[in-house]
């Protein structure tokens, strides 16, 4: 299993591979760990440390963040079995229903969720209080 798939930040990813934190990383590159942590986050321009990052991270200063490290990170990406359909129904609005939907899905997950859906918004009705309960 790989521990770092959800590290989509190239930069983190190579630097947690490694074991090293921001400050070993800043240090390593003569700078402060405010100025590194800024260069992670995409806040500052990491060109003039280019050279140094790929002797770091072993690679060559044009793949620091490209090649390799972006394709083993769009794999996870795409390789990521889960998958999340959450549904919440509003308690004082019915027929409202919050989604969040996340993860890849077949179309006939995503077809079978959403009749799922459906149904559940046929059944469930509130009542005056606010409560929940299942029409039959």
């Amino acid at each position: 299993m790989n521990i770092f798939k959800n590290i989509t930040n190239p930069l983190e990813r190579r630097r947690q591979q490694l074991g090293y934190s921001q400050h070993k990383i800043s240090k390593l590159l003569g700078i402060t760990q405010s100025q590194y942590s800024r260069i992670e986050k995409g806040d500052s321009n990491a060109n003039k440390h280019l050279k140094k990052l790929s002797e770091i991270f072993n690679c060559k200063p044009n793949e620091v963040f490209q090649g390799k490290i972006i394709r083993e990170i769009e794999d996870n990406f795409l390789n990521d079995p889960t998958n999340k359909f959450q549904r919440l129904f509003h308690e004082r609005k019915p027929g409202f229903v919050n989604l969040k939907v996340e993860g890849w899905f077949t179309k006939t997950q995503i077809m079978e969720n959403y009749k799922m859906l459906i149904k559940e918004l046929d059944e469930w009705k509130v009542n005056e209080d606010g409560i929940r309960w299942k029409y039959k």
